[in-house]
């Protein structure tokens, strides 16, 4: 959890939504702190979903540093399967895509079926700009992951994460060291 924009925004109109949170045992502190303001200030259920093995277990069952040898595999065990888990009981999911984040999401569509979870996907930011992202955080005091001051562009698991170089996309800091855009979630 970034920021808690999208929260906020669908709380809005639909006080008490679930907020489902990806608790991967890999976040950063600072997401975590995040994550318990959102649930602390914003009228949203926050689920924390953990995978089905800690992190200690993964590397007991995989070996040490699954996210350095496989990070696929690291991110379908840590987040997809979570997610799916998670999705049980609903229809639909919303999630915080936007279109000016990277290349790869350049053409992310407001509302899609996710064939592969056989929900609809809402993504109801895909539109909006960092300036707009920025407004709304100002506006409505969002909490906002401090990693941003300190230079990260997105953020995700630490050991997967970097802090983004001047002119690049805000997403180039996720998987940097692999040939990997994606964790998986958004296919």
């Amino acid at each position: 959890m970034a920021d808690g924009v999208l929260a906020h925004l669908v709380s809005r109109v639909a006080p008490g939504v679930d907020v489902v949170f990806l608790d991967t045992g890999l976040h950063f502190p600072e997401t975590l702190r995040v994550r318990d303001e959102v649930a602390r200030r914003l009228p949203v259920n926050v689920r924390s979903i953990r995978p089905r093995l800690t992190v200690g277990q993964q590397d007991g069952e995989y070996g040490p540093r699954l996210f350095n040898r496989s990070p696929d595999d690291c991110c379908q065990l840590r987040k997809v399967e979570p997610l799916e888990r998670a999705l049980t009981g609903y229809d639909a999911w919303a999630a915080g895509l936007r279109r000016d984040e990277s290349p790869t999401r350049a053409n992310t569509p407001v509302v899609t079926f996710d064939a592969r979870r056989g929900r609809v996907k809402v993504n109801p930011i895909a539109a909006w700009k960092q300036a707009d992202v920025d407004a709304y955080i100002a506006r409505y005091d969002i909490p906002v992951n401090e990693l941003f001051r300190r230079g990260y562009g997105s953020i995700g698991c630490w050991p997967c994460t970097r802090r983004t170089k001047a002119g690049e996309d805000p997403r180039a800091g996720r998987w940097a060291m692999f040939e990997k855009t994606e964790c998986g979630l958004h296919v």
